[in-house]
């Protein structure tokens, strides 16, 4: 008797974002495997309702909710408010109208986020996408933390970490997946300790390109390529400049000796669903290993 196992590679996209513009049809018609949405801006530019997340699960979606560390947005009524309230709302972010610093390290601050994962894993969200985890990367974000502090960058440093790994034991608590937009972070070894110990996924942006889709330095792709393969497995780059169709293969041949995931391409505003080019030597990767049981199962 002869067996044939047929084995089919999954196409479909472990990992978007869509927060602003969006579109409930879009989504369920693509149905990513995992979607980081904010939380304030769902279908119709108002906040995710419990029936949508459910809507979502059903389809096989997993929800993430998007959460900020060591900014606010005006648009993030409650957090916004409980900011200014308690003195902790700081300068404006010149990149980003409309976010502002804030005082991260403070107990109230941290006590309001915890709360915030508690409210969204309630509401229905399966995982948090911490972002802004590396502030010290950003000049005006670190003058501002001096006259605020007296503190240098070493010291924003150190408040970020203690604060990101605060949030991970929460969200691990609660019982929520995390993916970490890394930032400069991902350069850091203590970025990889703390994803051996907790498990998170890791975001790294900008890899090949810009947000205009201009060639990253070399220098720094090499150290961004180092820093992937020292992360190991569930990395995912995202892009925002370049063709997915046309780079594929020349994405496949950068990211060979990583174990990355997927590159994910979508625009800076994150206001549409993008496109995956998954490197195929990691599905390759998945494919052999799943192969190998299969045969062993056959011949057994």
């Amino acid at each position: 008797m002869i067996f044939l196992a047929f084995f089919v590679i999954d196409h479909s996209v472990p990992l978007a974002t869509y927060w602003q513009d969006v579109n409930l049809r879009v989504i369920l018609e693509k149905r990513p495997r995992t979607l980081v949405v904010d939380p304030y801006c769902g279908p119709g530019d108002r906040p995710w309702t419990e029936d949508e997340l459910r809507t979502l699960r059903e389809h096989g979606v997993k929800p993430v909710a998007y959460l900020s560390l060591a900014t606010v947005g005006e648009h993030q009524g409650d957090l916004y408010r409980l900011a200014r309230k308690r003195g902790l709302l700081g300068r404006p972010d010149p990149e980003w109208p409309g976010d502002h610093a804030v005082r991260f390290w403070e107990r109230a601050w941290l006590d309001a986020l915890r709360a915030k994962l508690k409210e969204l894993r309630d509401l229905g969200y399966e995982g948090v996408f911490i972002d802004v985890v590396d502030p010290w990367s950003r000049d005006w974000y670190v003058e501002w933390f001096h006259r605020e502090t007296g503190g240098d960058v070493d010291g924003l440093k150190g408040r970020s970490y203690r604060a990101l790994e605060g949030l991970l034991r929460t969200a691990r608590d609660l019982g929520l997946r995390v993916y970490v937009n890394a930032g400069d972070a991902v350069f850091d070894r203590k970025l990889a300790e703390l994803k051996d110990r907790y498990g998170f996924g890791v975001v790294v942006e900008n890899v090949v390109a810009d947000d205009e889709g201009r060639p990253t330095p070399g220098n720094v792709f090499e150290a961004k390529l180092r820093a992937l393969e020292r992360l190991g497995d569930g990395v995912y780059v995202f892009e925002y400049g370049i063709d997915p169709e046309r780079e594929r293969n020349r994405l496949t041949g950068l990211f060979s000796r990583t174990d990355v995931e997927e590159v994910y391409i979508t625009s800076p505003d994150h206001d549409r669903l993008g496109k995956a080019a998954v490197p195929p030597t990691a599905l390759l990767k998945r494919s052999d290993s799943t192969m190998g049981r299969l045969l062993k199962l056959l011949v057994a």
